[in-house]
């Protein structure tokens, strides 16, 4: 700022001391090149006009010149520092005898400023003589100007400017045109105003800016900055203290607000990636800084859907900017960078084939302290929670050590990797004493259970999309749930309907009691519910899964299909006539869980129950074939026997054979057993959901399709 307002400054005092010069060697075009050598001299660049030049002392003294040019300096890119296609300046006589500049009008029509820093830091607009290190002191008294102790500007405007900087520090080049600035300066010891409009880098903006006492700059000592600006869409505002020096710095209050974030940042030649989220920021604190690095402190944030406070930096002197500090939330909303879910007039939603797009992670680095009251991350709630995020170079590390949520609390790391066109993330989490059903409705899309219980998941995952994710996720977790229910279904009444099965067999009631087990209003109580899983390729492989509750214990094992959104459970309950099941009657019955996500469905495992009933059968005859020792009850076993033997027939499709062909009873054994049978067929295909034809034999067993 020191340099840039010490060269504006000097690009007057130069165009006054050509004024100064000028009415000494009238006519002024027969003396153009003496005016073009003294102005030379003055800055150590080469300074050059046409010969349609002007002067007059009065009534008032004024110059005009056009197509001046201020060459560069040796060793910086272009051929020139400053062109003006047309100067009007009207200077004041008598004060450039007491070694001060008095300007009533400064018109420059068209100037053309072209600033440059190379890799070293040197500029090239730092117009004091080349040769003034190596000039001693008796020398500069007798050939250097003078050296002016004030300047006082009057009309000065800026009309259809233009102004290039090209940072080779930073890699960035900048462009302002159409400028058009009206300026005031009584004084060095005054207020400087500047006001006006340009376009920034193809965008239309304004600034008003006051600089109090120039002068203090110029001695490097602090001064006071206020800015209003309008960049595009974006508006800024500072009140800022400047301290200048070899770089600049400043403090103060700061306000930013950004509703088009990425047409915001290209201004500054930083391109967003074209992603989810970073739409928007209004910022506003205390800020200290310098041309590099910006710091807030009690900082008041809006990004996107996120509100936070806090303290944090943002540094832009690098390849990508970087942000770090600490901020508090009362809500992270997280839905801005995930892709929408996919919606479902019924039942759990498909998995999505939108794009997963994780690039903005690629916008900015970070090391970031957050704390929130909550989160939302799509469907998923989360209550309080603190975590650490580091971004490097696409790559996110989200360590969180504290995260309540559906009423537990728990720990966990997510890890996202964008820095390929096919994201990657992984995941630990631990959490106890979560509400099950709220977070089953959030996470499954279902409220059909309810406790409080662990959970444990570790998985890792890559995909384009949520569908590619669902088929490439391994890992492995479990649940532990206590003290809740399964709503739909009443496994305990539904085990007992077995019991119709060695009661005679009532088909009508066994049918009635199955539809009754899996009402609307039937729950299984459980005290403890739990399991273990695996994930390979997006298949969930349980191996152990046990149920403890009132009049029932269970335990199983099955499949759960993410990428097909199927289940195959297979479950072994044993209903009891008493809560403890000490006492009363146990009834066993394997059950299966199958289906889809949206629609699962209950039911009786046939495949199971046929091979019970082949092998009790296969015994049965094999011990009368053999003539197994028979107890005192020889009838009752006899019975059993016998109606294992008519079972297997129905199920394999035999027929009884006549062992007694001459008995005159054969005939009517043959139509009892036919009819055992067909009743027992009856009542074991309405059980299994089958079409209950009682007059055939079938030897195929198939899971029933009642939904649940």
């Amino acid at each position: 700022m020191k340099k840039i307002f010490i060269g504006l400054i000097l690009l007057a005092i130069l165009i006054g001391a050509v004024a100064f010069i000028a009415p000494m060697v009238v006519p002024t075009s027969a003396y153009k090149s003496q005016i073009e050598d003294a102005a030379t001299n003055a800055i150590g660049r080469p300074v050059s006009f046409n010969d349609d030049i002007s002067f007059k002392i009065f009534p008032q003294a004024a110059f005009r010149v056009n197509d001046l040019e201020i060459g560069n300096a040796e060793g910086f890119n272009g051929d020139f520092l400053a062109r003006v296609e047309t100067a009007d300046i009207g200077v004041k006589i008598m004060p450039l005898f007491q070694q001060s500049v008095e300007i009533n009008r400064f018109v420059l029509n068209k100037p053309d400023l072209n600033l440059v820093r190379n890799k070293n830091g040197d500029v090239n607009w730092n117009i004091a003589r080349a040769d003034a290190a190596e000039t001693t002191s008796e020398e500069t008294s007798q050939s250097a100007p003078p050296v002016f102790r004030d300047l006082s500007l009057g009309d000065v405007r800026i009309v259809e400017g233009r102004a290039v900087y090209a940072d080779a520090v930073a890699g960035k080049t900048y462009t302002a045109d159409d400028i058009n600035m009206t300026a005031r300066l009584d004084s060095l010891k005054e207020p400087f105003t500047l006001d006006g409009s340009l376009n920034f880098q193809g965008e239309p903006s304004t600034a008003n800016i006051i600089l109090t006492t120039p002068e203090a700059i110029l001695n490097n000592k602090e001064a006071n900055l206020k800015l209003d600006m309008v960049l595009g869409g974006a508006a800024a505002g500072a009140d800022l203290t400047l301290q200048a020096g070899d770089t600049l710095s400043y403090r103060g209050p700061v306000r930013v607000n950004a509703p088009d974030l990425p047409g915001f940042t290209s201004i500054f030649d930083i391109a967003l990636e074209e992603a989810p989220g970073f739409d928007r920021l209004a910022l506003a604190g205390e800020a200290t800084g310098s041309d590099t690095e910006l710091r807030i402190a009690g900082a008041k944030l809006t990004f996107d859907e996120i509100v936070a406070t806090g303290d944090f930096a943002l540094n832009w002197g690098g390849a990508k900017p970087k942000l770090t500090g600490s901020l508090n939330s009362d809500l992270l909303d997280l839905r801005p960078y995930m892709p929408p879910p996919t919606e479902s007039a019924t039942g759990f939603p498909a998995w999505s084939t939108d794009k997963l797009d994780f690039t903005s992670l690629r916008n900015v680095d970070a090391n970031l302290t957050v704390t929130s009251e909550k989160t939302y991350l799509n469907e998923l709630k989360i209550d309080r929670s603190r975590m650490k995020i580091t971004i490097s170079n696409g790559r996110m590390t989200a360590d969180i050590p504290e995260i309540t949520m559906y009423g537990g609390k728990g720990s966990g790391q997510l890890v996202v990797n964008a820095r390929s066109n096919t994201p990657s993330m992984s995941g630990d989490f631990d959490f106890n004493a979560l509400n099950a059903q709220p977070f089953s409705i959030d996470m499954m899309k279902t409220d059909k259970l309810l406790g409080l219980g662990a959970m444990k998941l570790k998985f890792i995952a890559s995909g384009a999309s949520q569908a590619d994710i669902m088929k490439s996720v391994n890992g492995e977790g479990g649940f532990d749930l206590a003290d809740g229910a399964l709503k739909g279904i009443n496994i305990a009444k539904l085990a007992r309907v077995a019991a119709s099965l060695q009661d005679g067999l009532n088909p009508a009631a066994a049918l009635q009691a199955v539809t009754q087990a899996r009402g609307v209003d039937e729950t299984t109580d459980f005290s403890k519910f739990l399991s273990n899983f695996t994930i390979t390729n997006g298949l969930v492989s349980a191996q152990t899964i046990s149920l403890n509750g009132p009049y029932l214990t269970m335990t199983g094992s099955g499949t759960v299909n993410l990428p097909g959104q199927t289940i195959d459970l297979r479950l072994q309950p044993r209903a009891s006539t008493s809560v403890d099941g000490t006492e009363g009657r146990m009834v066993a019955i394997p059950l299966r869980i199958s289906g889809t996500f949206s629609e699962p469905k209950a039911s009786i495992d046939v495949e199971s129950v046929v091979r019970s009933r082949v092998e009790e059968g296969v015994r049965g005859l094999i011990g009368g074939a053999l003539g197994g020792g028979k107890s005192d009850d020889s009838d009752e076993d006899e019975n059993n026997g016998g109606t294992a033997e008519s079972i297997l027939r129905g199920v394999l499709g035999g027929s009884k054979r006549d062992t007694d062909t001459n008995s005159p009873d054969g005939d009517a054994s043959a139509s009892e057993s036919s009819l055992e049978e067909s009743l027992a067929n009856e009542a074991i295909n309405r059980l299994f959901g089958g079409s209950g034809n009682s007059g055939e034999n079938t030897t195929e067993s198939t899971d029933s399709d009642d939904p649940q």
